[in-house]
């Protein structure tokens, strides 16, 4: 045919291997006769833009399309070989969403003291539910592992939650309690530390979305930086301290995100089945 471009075309052909394999074979030599096409008009005038307006929309629909396709044979592969969350660990995921959402609240609505009270007891509850489904997850990639990292984690928040409940009535903050005052003082740096350990170990095994295990890691170690007395009690984290303190309400913010995606990942991601039918660990994110 008068007027094509082969080597824009082979160009093009080599563009379209992004494209999954099947969809490649069943479309592929349309896409580049349809290609060529345009071009030849865009040459001989027929179309406005020319040759690199042309290339332009077609660079921009491959990135879209083939992206598209990629999610969605991934999806139909994933529905097909998958073991759907049980309701318990979906229980747990709802339970961590919860959790999560409270935490957020603060940034956006007036918080009354009682109210607090009930909002920290929901974001102790949803972080234990978490890491018992992330553990489920887990165990079938590193069981040891991940219950090092999940038992401390979960005591931690059991251990804060506990205080925070005995805490009704005690002149805690702004007045020190000489007896009570150090035991929460050192619950919260129990959690913020075994949580942002059990985001790390979580990222690095990839049972479930590590951008989710990341936010975590990330926001409870600028969140717990704020911890009043931090600085004083261990002066070798001073200059950690004073870096990130400014950031700490931000860090908040990404904890209760964190738990959030993670209750969203354990509560609908189907897992991968294994050769014998077994739930194997889910993709990493």
């Amino acid at each position: 045919m008068n007027g094509r471009s082969p080597g824009h075309e082979r160009l093009y052909r080599g563009l379209i291997r992004l494209y999954p394999a099947e969809f490649r074979t069943r479309f592929g030599d349309e896409m580049v006769q349809l290609f060529g096409d345009q071009m030849r008009d865009a040459r001989t005038g027929d179309a406005h833009s020319g040759p690199v307006g042309t290339w332009l929309r077609t660079l921009g629909d491959l990135v879209v399309t083939a992206a598209s396709e990629h999610t969605r044979r991934d999806r139909t592969v994933a529905h097909s070989l998958a073991d759907s969350p049980s309701m318990a660990i979906r229980a747990l995921g709802i339970l961590g969403i919860l959790g999560g959402v409270v935490l957020l609240a603060a940034f956006v609505i007036d918080i009354a003291p009682e109210a607090n009270l009930v909002r920290l007891l929901l974001f102790n509850l949803g972080a234990i539910a978490i890491g018992l489904a992330v553990h489920v997850r887990q165990a079938s990639i590193s069981p040891r592992l991940s219950l090092a990292v999940t038992a401390p984690m979960i005591l931690a928040n059991a251990w804060y939650l506990v205080m925070t409940i005995l805490s009704i009535g005690r002149p805690v903050y702004p007045v020190p309690d000489a007896e009570f005052r150090p035991i929460f003082f050192y619950a919260g740096v129990s959690m913020w530390l075994s949580d942002a350990i059990f985001g790390l170990v979580a990222f690095r095994l990839g049972a479930v979305s590590r951008t989710a295990a990341l936010v975590l890691a990330v926001g409870t170690v600028v969140s717990g930086s704020g911890m009043g007395g931090l600085a004083g009690t261990f002066p070798w984290l001073s200059g950690i301290v004073a870096l990130l303190a400014p950031f700490s309400l931000w860090g908040i913010g990404l904890v209760g995100a964190g738990w959030i995606l993670l209750g969203i990942d354990v509560a609908t991601r189907r897992r991968p089945l294994g050769a014998r039918g077994e739930a194997a660990p889910s993709p990493k994110a």
